[in-house]
């Protein structure tokens, strides 16, 4: 049986409770910079220069803040809870909920450094497409990057996982699934029994797959043909898409997983 990962499990809390804490459209005037980068909106993707304590070297930690839920991937696992916004002031938490993969170092250290500063923040600032989040004595606490850039989709990606309805799954088998971004707006790939194509568009860090096409040979068997119907679903479920060096995370509303690739 091919290894997957699974559940989602909430730490300490209900999913009620992650939905709520609002911002108000003042808070959201406020989180606005003066270069036109934004605290809510923009896809940020964890600076090599914070301090976790560990290397973060091939670690991806992304953060996305929407209508009062931040969520993204902490490294291995994605995560999701609240945050209030007021003026320069920002508390996120304390309650965070995370899918529950096993996963090794750096990446299981560095992800659980995140997770245990988010609650810490009490601030943030935004300059040069920089976010920097700091606790209540102003002290640095984590370094986002501002992730845009429609060439950066462009080229041959291999998939490594996908949201399959009510879990995020690893690929099965020996199954190889790809998906080729051309610059003229196509995307086409094989989904593990078929090959499959559509157009797609982005717009700053929004994208749009879809409608897909494929071929429609039988799938050795029954697991394959349902993740290649999940993959392709969860392509065009996307809306908005985050680059870090070599991975492509393609994101459904709310900043949550559809897709993660690796560049091929």
């Amino acid at each position: 049986m091919p290894k997957r990962w699974i559940a989602i499990a909430l730490m300490g809390v209900t999913a009620a409770t992650l939905t709520a804490c609002g911002s108000s459209e003042d808070d959201v005037d406020a989180a606005a910079a003066p270069d036109g980068a934004a605290l809510e909106g923009t896809n940020w993707v964890l600076s090599d220069s914070t301090d976790l304590g560990t290397s973060l070297d091939g670690v991806t930690v992304s953060a996305r803040f929407a209508d009062g839920t931040m969520a993204g991937t902490s490294g291995c696992n994605s995560y999701t809870g609240p945050y209030e916004v007021d003026g320069e002031d920002l508390t996120i938490g304390p309650d965070i909920a995370s899918t529950q993969m096993a996963c090794e170092d750096p990446q299981a250290s560095a992800e659980q450094g995140y997770l245990a500063a988010l609650p810490e923040v009490a601030s943030f600032a935004i300059a040069d497409e920089q976010l920097t989040l700091s606790n209540g004595d102003g002290d640095a606490l984590l370094v986002f990057d501002a992730s845009v850039g429609a060439e950066a989709v462009v080229g041959s990606w291999t998939v490594t996982s996908y949201y399959a309805g009510d879990a995020i799954l690893s690929v099965a088998g020996d199954a190889t699934l790809t998906a080729d971004f051309a610059d003229d707006g196509s995307v086409s790939g094989n989904a593990g029994c078929n090959n499959y194509n559509g157009p797609y568009e982005t717009d700053g860090d929004s994208i749009t797959i879809g409608p897909l096409a494929g071929t429609k040979m039988a799938c050795a068997s029954e697991e394959l043909s349902k993740q290649e119907t999940d993959f392709l679903a969860a392509l065009e479920l996307a809306t908005t898409f985050t680059v870090t060096g070599d991975r492509l995370d393609l994101l459904r509303d709310g900043g949550t997983i559809a897709v993660t690739l690796q560049r091929a």
